[in-house]
């Protein structure tokens, strides 16, 4: 009895992962992204990741984050514990091999694309939505081309340890 529940529960987990399954098209999703001259980002995620729930809940669902990606980005959720095909610079791959042929499968990561589809800038692992907010707006104002991302928070009196007093980045949007 124990056996037929458990093949049961197993054959209902893989059915609706098969159902969840869909398919992104990078290139597509990009191209549009290029006629509303919005960026685009992929989301990296997996199944089972607390970094990953954390990231979702706190830091992209808050209010300021939110509203500043719906208004500068296109974002791509790709949650790689799923059987998804994405294609990306013309290749069909799943998650995890994407995540691997592109060389970021730690989760969870953020990839701002460039104009040609490579990756410009990647932010890997939890942020929350102060530090986000941050790379977002050196991301979205190109200062990775003129500083590094430290150096911009320093610029900006953005600091996060014990003895600093943490300045809230969206006073300087």
């Amino acid at each position: 009895m124990i056996n037929f529940l458990l093949k049961t529960i197993i054959t209902i987990v893989l059915l609706q992962t098969s159902l969840l399954s869909q398919e992104i098209n990078i290139d597509k999703i990009h191209l549009k992204t290029k006629t509303s001259n919005n960026d685009t980002i992929i989301y990296l995620h997996r199944i089972g990741c607390s970094y990953c729930n954390s990231m979702q809940e706190f830091t992209l669902e808050d209010d300021d984050v939110a509203e500043y990606l719906q208004e500068h980005y296109e974002v791509i959720h790709i949650n790689i514990s799923l059987k998804d095909s994405i294609t990306y610079k013309g290749s069909k791959s799943g998650g995890i091999s994407l995540a691997k042929k592109i060389g970021y499968d730690f989760y969870p990561s953020v990839l701002f694309l460039d104009k040609n589809l490579n990756i410009e800038y990647a932010s890997v692992g939890y942020k929350d939505e102060l530090e986000f907010l941050v790379i977002l707006n050196y991301h979205n104002n190109n200062f990775q081309k003129k500083m590094s991302l430290n150096e911009y928070k320093k610029s900006i009196g953005f600091a996060k340890d014990i003895e600093a007093q943490i300045q809230d980045p969206r006073k300087h949007r």
